[in-house]
């Protein structure tokens, strides 16, 4: 699973399964434009302080999640 995926995962388990997020800005990592897949559910993580992204400012959307680490 990548890290995009799980934030939209861990949302939809914190919010329930009919939950969107407002529109993402594409200003909160530089690696996740405002287009990209799961942009709005990974800035929604930040505001929620659930993740402070990769370091550098960046996400990291395509890297691998380890189970442990989910």
């Amino acid at each position: 699973m990548t890290r995009a995926s799980l934030a939209v995962m861990l949302l939809k388990a914190k919010h329930g399964s009919d939950y969107e997020p407002p529109p993402a800005t594409g200003t909160v990592f530089a690696d996740v434009p405002a287009d990209a897949f799961a942009a709005a559910w990974i800035e929604q993580l930040a505001a929620e302080g659930i993740t402070a992204g990769c370091g550098g400012g960046l996400f990291c959307p395509n890297d691998t999640v380890l189970r442990s680490q989910a």
